[in-house]
């Protein structure tokens, strides 16, 4: 039954898709920063990438923490993020010739942060603004049932949400279901194999189609128009064309979400999900 229920659902994605005959699309919405947040939220996800592998969360400067009440520890041990390098240069306006200031980065250079652990003082979790949805959307179950860390946080501009595989973790910087199903597919592909690093092209293909039917079979709408230019771009392909590159990775796909599928039968019998 749920086989049927993923091939009726895949179907009907991709033949529309393939004809464009789309639902009217919603705008894809990032949650706005509060006071409170930690400084390596706005961070690349390269930097962030380098905070949870020393094993944290939370990192800063020696000044940034003596301002919320904080002391590096003696002894403790830098690690280093990557900032840019800017300088200011003249250029001159090739239809005005007017002369205007711009900044440019010219490279980057390594800086010395500090783990929380690595620190004593004031306490500063409490003072953290709470970016959790008032109702949890579908599927999070399967999320803890696989012991996932799922975290919300603001948006920083540069993604949407993000699977850390070495922590097995989940950041998402909107309440956006797609963007949730996104990074559960990525969880369960690389429950099937271990995932390649970086924005790996078909890893892409497959975790958006798979949250794209996952949209369809737990009714959530507007998103399956942004998941076909999505998997275009990854696929270099005109949209209506991308179902191509999608039946090139449809064994994934079909495994990815009978994985999450399956686990949230058993977490969840009656809240199976119906194709439509």
């Amino acid at each position: 039954m749920k086989n049927d229920q993923v091939a009726q659902a895949t179907q009907k994605l991709l033949e529309m898709w393939k004809t464009g005959n789309l639902p009217q699309a919603v705008a894809h919405t990032m949650l706005a920063r509060k006071s409170g947040d930690r400084p390596s939220d706005t961070w690349s996800l390269a930097n962030q990438i380098l905070t949870l592998i020393n094993g944290t969360e939370d990192a800063r400067g020696f000044r940034q923490w003596e301002q919320v009440g904080r002391h590096v520890k003696k002894g403790a041990k830098a690690i280093y993020i990557l900032g840019p390098v800017a300088r200011k240069i003249t250029e001159k306006d090739s239809d005005t010739g007017e002369e205007q200031e711009k900044t440019i980065i010219t490279g980057f250079k390594s800086i010395p942060v500090f783990r929380i652990e690595d620190t004593d003082g004031e306490p500063i979790e409490n003072s953290r603004p709470n970016y959790t949805p008032p109702v949890m959307p579908p599927l999070m179950n399967v999320a803890k049932a696989w012991g996932i860390d799922v975290k919300y946080q603001g948006g920083n501009a540069r993604y949407y949400g993000a699977y850390y595989p070495g922590k097995d973790a989940i950041v998402l910087c909107t309440h956006d279901e797609i963007t949730f199903f996104h990074e559960l597919s990525h969880a369960a592909h690389n429950r099937i194999r271990p995932l390649k690093g970086g924005q790996d092209a078909t890893q892409e293909i497959v975790a958006e189609t798979s949250a794209a039917i996952l949209c369809l079979m737990y009714g959530v709408e507007g998103f399956v128009s942004k998941a076909r230019n999505y998997v275009a771009s990854y696929a270099k392909m005109e949209p209506q064309e991308c179902t191509k590159a999608v039946m090139r990775a449809i064994s994934d796909i079909e495994k990815v979400l009978t994985l999450i599928l399956t686990e949230a039968e058993k977490q969840a019998p009656s809240d199976t999900a119906t194709a439509v």
